[in-house]
């Protein structure tokens, strides 16, 4: 027997000759062999002496030298070394390893909700005949010897669609990883598709983890991810910051999860690179609208580094290692460390502080730049494009002057042009370089063109005002709360004019609703309730808003206000328009929901108490809130909506008229809207419904989608949203939505309740109308997303019809 090598490298190990192989010819050695058993001996010792990529470049035989074999039959026994070593080994592989497979899970945590078992992802494992369990690298390095990856991919797939019918209450999320190279082909989606319809999962209860550990075309990877979303899939990369290409698969790919390599997390807090690139793939993935998933979190400290890096959901084997039975429930969370100062993460986006002054094309007539100047006489400058692009300022000074004949004659170039995206750091970078005379600066998109500008003595005004009061702002409401708060009560009443209002409002069994609904809605109920008492006390003179915290906010005033109970009534009128949106049909049409405990509760009812000083002002913030509890615990005797007024006798009760339950004006308004859009024009051109937002500011993306649910154009999306929310959309398949499946059916327009959108991390509201084309049949719907401050605006009627 022998054993013969042919190795194509130059360089040649010297361990064969000490093995006693026989150089013959120039790349074929030959190593004689007493036994055919002496084969796995011989090569497991060539496997130990020799670099692995010599081996990959080596083939292999054994020959029987008396049966005197052809050349043909020689090459045709001939393989990869490591192929024929596996095979050695592996003798049960033979068989197929696919019925080997075992699945195994292991969960993705959701910090921000204590725990919270968020995910699971299925792992692949190998159970040997022998009872041996070898993990998923050691599988996939022995399928990919025996030239099965594609096999072995496909297997735990099926098995993990399977495991989670058997395994897995519905509703819960299973991330599948899939390999580039088995996604890419042409018949691979049926088969998923397939399996997915004859076990019956939810499409949208699988995510599809795309594994970078081999190279693929990124354009073509892109559009077969687009066509997964499309069926409901969502799609994850994984291992990004370690594998291959992954700026352009992460600039190509629409993922909704980015999970970042365990190399950038695990002990990143010690490294300036690691945390450098962390940080600025969680700032990428924000841009881009995907949720960050941090893996190999092994210590304590990186689970606190996440934290503060706004990372919530995370894995890793500190939290729960892979296991074949699924956990359920919370798992314990280690607290943060006390040495670690956590950070808010910084969300400053430029469309926050930018203005929108009018911009004219630098070869526009004289005179209609005039005109403008003449009929706002508050502007100060308007910004000169060359086709869409920024390229000066003209200054009102300039436009009016009399020698002046030309717009271009008049303008003045820009001092600096500035991308919509940039961080808050690097602007105030530019802010310092500068040091210019207070000239607009230009913001432009992804093409260049002109968003808006930017004073930088704005500027400076935004960011102190983020030094002064950022941390003392609840960060829900981003109403004051905390010290601010307490401050600004107690130098009221140590003014001690004699007249005080502090006006505190409950909102009603609010603990309950987040039981029953959630934290998400129980946020966006917050949330509702703050911008409409911003909007309803928005011309109120000396007047200040609070959050003690929860579900109680406070409104302060130096004087009594005469026009405060009518305000009250509106802001309760409104609360209710708005926040019935946040309940289910049954509960709003019976006025009630229902506890786990058999408890009722009304549905959005607030609670208003008014400290007033008519018995005495009080002594600090401590009396103040002792009263307003009093007063508080009349208004929970008389139930629903209720205003209490301290008084010198007895408290006054005042109860609101009910408010009515049919579809409130602002609804009417904005469905109005939408079908007045119906008759303008609308293209494909990403800019074309500029006007459209520039009139109504309140929506944040429109869409049109065809008779079938297809996305016809790419999305149009509000200037003031530019780096918030995506672009594109064009060609996606939302026929499952809520949104067309109601339109399509009933002929009606649409309203959704109040959501949180991934994309600009608001509370949120969709509305939609039918699109009719010849002899009114139905040809596809209007989709447009409003946000929640701008329906607490449409509310107080600040927006013309």
């Amino acid at each position: 027997m022998e054993l013969l090598l042919k190795f194509e490298g130059h360089h040649i190990p010297v361990s064969w000759t000490r093995l006693h192989g026989m150089r013959m010819g120039r790349n074929v050695w030959v190593f004689k062999l007493g036994h055919k058993e002496d084969v796995l001996a011989l090569m497991h010792q060539l496997a130990q002496d020799t670099d692995a990529q010599v081996l990959a470049l080596t083939l292999v035989a054994v020959v029987d030298v008396a049966a005197q074999q052809s050349p043909a039959m020689l090459l045709d026994t001939a393989v990869p070394f490591m192929v024929l070593l596996t095979r050695l080994r592996y003798p049960w592989l033979h068989s197929g390893m696919e019925k080997y497979v075992e699945v195994h899970f292991q969960p993705i945590i959701d910090l921000s909700d204590g725990g919270r078992i968020y995910a699971h992802e299925a792992l692949c494992r190998l159970r040997t005949p022998d009872g041996e369990l070898l993990t998923g690298y050691e599988t996939f390095t022995l399928a990919r010897h025996l030239g099965r990856v594609d096999a072995l991919d496909m297997a735990l797939q099926q098995k993990a669609l399977q495991r989670k019918v058997s395994d897995f209450e519905p509703g819960v999320t299973l991330f599948l990883n899939v390999l580039p190279s088995t996604l890419m082909q042409p018949e691979w989606p049926s088969q998923f598709l397939q399996w997915l319809s004859d076990y019956g999962v939810d499409h949208h209860e699988v995510v599809i983890e795309v594994v970078e550990s081999e190279k693929v075309d990124p354009g073509g990877l892109a559009q077969r991810c687009d066509e997964l979303r499309s069926q409901g899939l969502r799609i994850a990369l994984d291992d990004m910051g370690a594998g291959f290409n992954c700026l352009s698969v992460l600039a190509m790919v629409r993922s909704d999860f980015i999970k970042v390599d365990r190399g950038l997390v695990h002990e990143a807090r010690g490294s300036r690179v690691r945390s450098v690139l962390l940080e600025a793939l969680v700032s990428m993935a924000e841009r881009l609208g995907a949720t960050v998933i941090a893996e190999g979190l092994e210590r304590q400290e990186d689970v606190t580094f996440c934290r503060t890096l706004g990372i919530n959901l995370v894995q890793g084997f500190l939290l729960a290692k892979p296991a074949l039975a699924p956990l359920t429930g919370k798992l314990g969370v280690p607290p943060s460390e006390k040495t670690i100062k956590m950070q808010r993460v910084d969300r400053f986006c430029i469309t926050d502080v930018i203005e929108s002054p009018p911009a004219f094309d630098i070869q526009a007539p004289l005179t209609l730049v005039r005109q403008a100047f003449r009929e706002a006489p508050e502007l100060p400058w308007c910004v000169l494009t060359d086709g869409d692009r920024p390229v000066g300022v003209l200054h009102r000074g300039k436009a009016l002057a009399r020698n002046v004949r030309t717009v271009a004659q008049g303008a003045q170039p820009l001092h600096r042009t500035l991308p919509f995206n940039i961080g808050l750091t690097a602007l105030s970078r530019s802010l310092y370089l500068e040091r210019v005379e207070a000239t607009p600066w230009a913001v432009v998109d992804e093409q260049g063109c002109y968003i808006g500008t930017l004073e930088p003595m704005m500027l400076v005004s935004h960011l102190l005002a983020r030094q002064e009061h950022g941390a003392s702002l609840h960060p829900l409401s981003q109403l004051s709360t905390g010290p601010t708060l307490r401050q600004a009560i107690e130098m009221r009443i140590a003014r001690k004019h004699g007249c005080l209002e502090l006006v505190y409002i409950d909102l009603d069994h609010f603990k309950a609703f987040n039981d029953r609904y959630g934290f998400v809605r129980g946020d966006a109920m917050i949330r509702t309730l703050a911008e409409i008492l911003r909007h309803v006390f928005a011309m109120s003179t000396d007047c200040m808003l609070g959050h003690i915290g929860g579900d109680d906010f406070i409104v302060l005033f130096d004087q009594p206000d005469p026009l405060l109970i009518p305000q009250l009534q509106r802001a309760m009128a409104q609360f209710y328009t708005l926040a019935r949106h946040l309940y289910d049909t049954e509960d709003l049409q019976r006025g009630y929901f229902v506890t786990e405990d058999g408890e009722t509760h009304p549905v959005a009812s607030m609670s208003v108490s008014c400290v007033n000083g008519s018995t005495g002002m009080p002594q600090d913030s401590v009396e103040a809130s002792a009263r307003a509890a009093k007063l508080k615990k009349v208004g929970k005797t008389a139930g629903g909506n209720v205003i209490v007024v301290e008084a010198v006798s007895a408290a006054r009760v005042i109860q609101p008229e009910g408010c009515n339950p049919s579809m409130s004006g602002w609804e009417e308004h904005v469905l109005d809207i939408l079908q007045r859009l119906l008759q303008a024009p609308r293209g494909r051109d990403a800019r074309a419904l500029d006007h459209v937002f520039k009139a109504y500011p309140f929506f944040e993306v429109l869409f049109e989608l065809d008779a079938e649910g297809v996305q016809t154009y790419a999305n149009w999306i509000n200037p003031a949203m530019y780096g918030r929310i995506r672009a594109g959309g064009a060609g996606a398949n939302r026929s499952g939505q809520s949104y067309f499946a109601h339109v399509r059916d009933s002929g009606q327009p649409f309203v959704s309740p109040i959501y949180l959108s991934s994309a600009t991390e608001d509370f949120c509201l969709t509305i939609a109308v039918p699109i009719y084309g010849a002899a009114r049949r139905f040809a596809g719907v209007l989709v447009g997303d409003l946000n929640l401050a701008s329906m607490a605006s449409l509310l107080e009627n600040r927006v013309a019809a």
